[in-house]
C-alpha cells in the first residue's frame, strides 16, 4: 500500500501515467475501419488524418484533393479527424444518397451549438432537427425571386458606387487594384443594405464598424481554430468549457445593430424590401405577407409554427447572412476576374455579353436583364467549381445507415464528408481540371455530368438558401468591373494561384492584383 501511495506521489510517474492514459485514449478508435473492413488511411496521434490542415501545412482545398486522390478506386473510405472517425465519399450516387435520396438519416451538420456563451451560433446554417425544419420554412419565401427583385435596386446603388471607385482607381495606382478588397468592400455595402438597410459606404469608408467587423472575422487565429477543432472533436468538453468561438466585440456589435433596427422599423413602420423587413415581419406575424402556409409542406407546417424569431435569433440569421454572404462572393467575384486576365478571349465574350443584355433593354440595368446574360453564367459557374468557396461539407449520421450496394453499417453519430474540391477537380468529371473552361456549362454539357459532382452551394433540403442572392451579388460585382474596363495581369500578379492555409473558404494567400483599364 505504501509504495502504490509513493507512486502517486511520485510527479514524474504520474505524468507519466497522465500521458500514457492520454495516448491510449486517442488510439482507442484507431481500429475503427478496420474491424468493418472499410479502406483507410494509417493515422497519427492528435491529429488523425487532417494534421496538415489543423497545422496549417496544407490548404482546405489542397488538403481535400489529396484526400479525395488517396483511394481512387472505392466509393468511400475512412479517415480520423483527430480520434474521431469519418466517412469520406467519392461515389456522387453516394452523395445524392445523403443529400437527398436518404436525406431522413443525414438532417444535420452536427456542429454543437451554445447559445448562452455564443448567440450568434444558433442560424440557420447551424441549427438541427425541428428547429432548423421550422425556421427554413419560415426563411425560404424570403429568398424567392420575387423578393430578389424587389430589393434589386439596393445592389444597383451599390453596383454604382463601385463603378464610380474603380473609375478613380483607375487613375492612380498605375491602374494596379487589390481586386478582392474592392469586391469585398461591395459585397459588406450590399449585405448591409440588403440585410440590415444600412447604408455602410465600406467602399469609401475604412473605418466603418461593418467593415472593421467583418475584417476580424475574415482574419483567422490559431486560437479559433483550436476552439473550432475542439467543437468537432469533442463537443461535450466544448460546452462544458463554455467556449466562444465568434469574437465578443463582434457578438455585441451585431445583437446592438439588430435591436436598433428592429427598434427603428416597429416604430416608424418604415419598408425597404430588404431581409430585415422579412425578419421583423415574420418577428410580429409568424409568416412572410403573401405567402401562403400552403406553401410549406404539411410535414414543415407544425415545425414552423413552433419557431418564435425573437431579437438573439434574428440577430443570429442576420450574422449568418453577412458572414456567408461578403467573404465568399468577393473570393468568387476575386477569382473569376483573376481567371478573365489570364483569359483574354474569355473576357472579352463576357464583356460582350453584358453589353448586348443591357443595350437590347434601352441601356437599363435591370433585374431580368441580368438574368439574359447566359454567358456570364457560365463564367461564373465554371468559376465556382475551379474554386468551391466551401472545399468540403460535412452531415451527421442521426441513425444506423446501411451504406447502398455495400455491407458497410454507420453507426449514429458518425460524420459522412463530402470532399466538393475533390469532385470539381477530377478529371472524370472535368477534362483537364485546372483549365478554365466556361463551355463546360452549357446547357448539352451539364446533361452528359452527373449532377451531384458540381456541389459550389450544396444540394437537397439542407442546400445554401442564399444561392440566388449570392449569385445576383456576384453577377452585379462582375458586371461593375467588366462593363467599361479591362482586365490583365501584372508584375504583383501570382500564377498560380496559392490558397491561403489559415483560411476554411477558398482564398489566395496573397491577394488578387491586377491592373484595370478603361474601355471606353
Amino acid at each position: 500500500m505504501l509504495d502504490f501511495v509513493t507512486v502517486l506521489l511520485d510527479p514524474f510517474l504520474l505524468i507519466g501515467l497522465l500521458l500514457g492514459s492520454l495516448y491510449f485514449y486517442l488510439k482507442a478508435t484507431f481500429d475503427f475501419w478496420q474491424c468493418r473492413g472499410v479502406p483507410f488511411r494509417k493515422p497519427t496521434v492528435l491529429v488523425g488524418n487532417f494534421g496538415s490542415l489543423l497545422l496549417f501545412q496544407k490548404s482546405q482545398p489542397e488538403g481535400i484533393k489529396e484526400m479525395y486522390q488517396w483511394f481512387k478506386d472505392e466509393r468511400f473510405f475512412g479517415a480520423f479527424r483527430v480520434r474521431t472517425p469519418v466517412l469520406i465519399l467519392r461515389d456522387p450516387d453516394l452523395v445524392k444518397s445523403v443529400f437527398v435520396k436518404d436525406f431522413a438519416y443525414f438532417t444535420n451538420r452536427g456542429i454543437p451549438i451554445n447559445n448562452t456563451q455564443d448567440p450568434l451560433s444558433g442560424h440557420l446554417f447551424n441549427l438541427e432537427g425541428r428547429k432548423w425544419k421550422g425556421l427554413r420554412s419560415k426563411l425560404t419565401p424570403a429568398f424567392s425571386s420575387g423578393k430578389l427583385k424587389r430589393m434589386f435596386y439596393l445592389l444597383v446603388e451599390c453596383s454604382e458606387e463601385l463603378q464610380r471607385l474603380i473609375d478613380v482607381s483607375c487613375n492612380a495606382d498605375r491602374n494596379t487594384i487589390e481586386v478582392r478588397e474592392l469586391a469585398a468592400k461591395f459585397t459588406i455595402d450590399v449585405i448591409g443594405s440588403c440585410a440590415f438597410g444600412i447604408q455602410i459606404h465600406a467602399l469609401t469608408d475604412e473605418e466603418s464598424e461593418f467593415h472593421r467587423a467583418a475584417k476580424r472575422l475574415s482574419k483567422p487565429s490559431y486560437k479559433t481554430t483550436l476552439w473550432r477543432m475542439l467543437r468537432t472533436a469533442m463537443p461535450k468538453l466544448y460546452k462544458l468549457l463554455g467556449v466562444q468561438i465568434i469574437d465578443p466585440n463582434v457578438t455585441r456589435f451585431f445583437k446592438d445593430v439588430v435591436s436598433q433596427m428592429i427598434d427603428q422599423r416597429e416604430k416608424n413602420d418604415t419598408r425597404r424590401h430588404d431581409f430585415m423587413d422579412l425578419l421583423v415581419e415574420l418577428k410580429n406575424k409568424g409568416v412572410l405577407e403573401n405567402e401562403s402556409s400552403a406553401q410549406i409542406c404539411n410535414e414543415d407546417t407544425q415545425a414552423a409554427k413552433e419557431i418564435e424569431l425573437d431579437e438573439n435569433a434574428i440577430a443570429a440569421q442576420a450574422f449568418v447572412f453577412f458572414t456567408a454572404g461578403y467573404e465568399t462572393s468577393s473570393n468568387t467575384i476575386a477569382f473569376c476576374l483573376y481567371e478573365l486576365a489570364l483569359n483574354q478571349e474569355v473576357q472579352e465574350r463576357t464583356r460582350q455579353d453584358i453589353r448586348n443584355a443591357i443595350e437590347a433593354r434601352d441601356n437599363k440595368l435591370t433585374y431580368d436583364v441580368v438574368q439574359e446574360m447566359k454567358y456570364l453564367d457560365m463564367v461564373i459557374l465554371e468559376t465556382l467549381r475551379k474554386y468551391p468557396p466551401a472545399p468540403l461539407l460535412s452531415r451527421k449520421c442521426e441513425y444506423n445507415y446501411q451504406i447502398p450496394n455495400s455491407k458497410v453499417e454507420l453507426p449514429a453519430g458518425m460524420r459522412v464528408i463530402i470532399p466538393i474540391y475533390g469532385f470539381h477537380h477530377d478529371p472524370n468529371y472535368y477534362p483537364d481540371p485546372t483549365k478554365f473552361n466556361p463551355e463546360r456549362f452549357t446547357e448539352e454539357n451539364k446533361r452528359t455530368r452527373h449532377p451531384y459532382t458540381y456541389l459550389p452551394f450544396g444540394e437537397g433540403p439542407r442546400n445554401c438558401i442564399g444561392t440566388r442572392f449570392a449569385l445576383l451579388e456576384i453577377k452585379m460585382g462582375i458586371i461593375s468591373f467588366l462593363k467599361d474596363h479591362r482586365v490583365e495581369m501584372c508584375e504583383r500578379s501570382i500564377v498560380p494561384i496559392k490558397f491561403s492555409k489559415r483560411s476554411l473558404v477558398t482564398t489566395s494567400e496573397k491577394g488578387f492584383w491586377l491592373t484595370i483599364i478603361p474601355t471606353i
